[in-house]
């Protein structure tokens, strides 16, 4: 399969050309197929609401799921389709009877607002945050020791941990941290929001049996936004609610008859509230676009991991000082690619832990690369460094990141340039 710039020309017409795009991680892209098909999907409910509504949405609903399903190897019937993963670990966690004093570990690469959705209960609840220190890159054994020596210090209820860490865009031994939460006792929900598509994942294994497990679908596997999948264990469906709670609640205290109890899940997510469903609609179309005319997910994650590692020595050789986020064992890229930037050659003063100083910083480059160089380059703090993410996808090449690497460095200038001046 010839991917790059030949076959984004084709497939991704709705790219902007005069934007080159280095940061698919953030939001994804769809392409025309898929784009296509929503629209065929957003004007069919258009044409008849209450025949698409009543009838066609619940048929799209199970389809999307059952490919969903194939993908991760698992029964439909233990998947829900929400909007985003946030909402998915939101989802889990408002559903839970935590009781005030109950334990919930999260590492301290937590995304944001899933982070914030603990700090919530901890405020409405009375539950208590314990948060994994992890300081990137590591290997797989150290941040597995961390969680065990939480789990151990501490009766933790539920761990909250990504598959793939947002910034630094670094890949979590989720199937390890997942095995240990069954060794001790602890519900396992495994923030999956680059998981499929990037990763291959496999929920009927015998070794990574989460207790929750939610992952985006917009991010890469190709669909528009406003989709994500929800993986529940069976044990879980009558306890986890819709959010917002609609009218397909059913309590956890109802007595169903067995086939009520095994399509429970499906039942209650199918239809939450009026809103545009043609994202959904769309799933078989993209997972038929990535088999075949992408060749397959392997096809996929071959050419994009294999780009993202070109991109990691390019950008060491163009910017001395970065360091590169891998560890020995090779475990922590995906078609993410993380490094730190050398700050300290740029201001002796600037402090990545200062939150006013890191504020400036991620408000100018964003608007400044985007709007001097038609890039974005994703830059965070990641305890005493600052950090920066490329992404690589099928419509990328090499050249894509040389002048997005040129085009960080010039931001990074203009910031101190700037500061130094104030």
């Amino acid at each position: 399969m010839q991917f790059g710039h030949s076959f984004k020309k084709h497939h991704f017409p709705a790219s902007n050309n005069q934007f080159v795009p280095v940061n698919h991680g953030s939001y994804g892209l769809p392409p025309q197929c898929v784009i296509d098909k929503y629209i065929e999907a957003f004007y069919g409910d258009l044409a008849s609401p209450d025949s698409f509504l009543r009838v066609k949405q619940p048929v799209q609903y199970l389809e999307g799921i059952q490919a969903v399903a194939e993908l991760l190897n698992c029964s439909y019937k233990n998947l829900a389709l929400v909007t985003n993963a946030t909402s998915g670990v939101n989802t889990i966690l408002r559903s839970l009877p935590f009781q005030k004093g109950d334990k919930i570990a999260l590492p301290s690469t937590t995304y944001g607002s899933c982070a914030n959705t603990v700090k919530f209960l901890a405020e409405s609840v009375g539950v208590i945050p314990v948060v994994v220190p992890l300081d990137y890159p590591m290997s797989d054994d150290d941040v597995v020791a961390k969680f065990e020596e939480t789990f151990r210090q501490h009766k933790i209820k539920l761990a909250l941990f990504d598959t793939v860490v947002s910034m630094p865009g670094v890949r979590v031994p989720f199937v390890e941290i997942s095995q240990l939460c069954k060794e001790y006792g602890v519900l396992s929900l495994v923030d999956g929001a680059h998981s499929i598509g990037l990763l291959p994942i496999d929920l009927g294994s015998q070794d990574f049996l989460p207790d929750f497990y939610v992952s985006n679908l917009h991010k890469w596997l190709s669909l528009p936004r406003g989709c994500a999948v929800l993986y529940v264990d069976p044990k879980h469906h009558r306890v986890i609610q819709t959010m917002p709670i609609s009218h397909s609640f059913v309590s956890s205290k109802a007595k169903l008859q067995e086939n009520d109890v095994e399509n429970l899940l499906v039942s209650k997510f199918t239809f939450v509230g009026s809103d545009t469903f043609a994202s959904l609609a769309c799933i078989p179309t993209a997972i038929k676009f990535r088999n075949e005319i992408c060749g397959g997910e392997d096809s996929i994650r071959d050419y994009c991991e294999g780009l993202a590692r070109k991109v990691g020595q390019l950008t060491l050789e163009k910017w001395p000082g970065t360091q590169l986020f891998e560890n020995p064992e090779n475990t922590l890229l995906t078609a993410m690619v993380t490094l730190s930037v050398p700050i300290k050659q740029y201001s002796q003063t600037f402090d990545p832990t200062n939150a006013d100083q890191i504020k400036r910083l991620l408000n100018f480059v964003g608007a400044h690369m985007i709007q001097n160089y038609q890039t974005f380059v994703p830059f965070a703090p990641h305890n005493d460094k600052v950090v920066i993410r490329f992404s690589a996808q099928v419509y990328n090449e090499i050249s894509d990141y040389e002048y997005a690497i040129s085009a960080a460095q010039n931001t990074l200038k203009a910031f101190f340039s700037r500061e130094a001046n104030l």
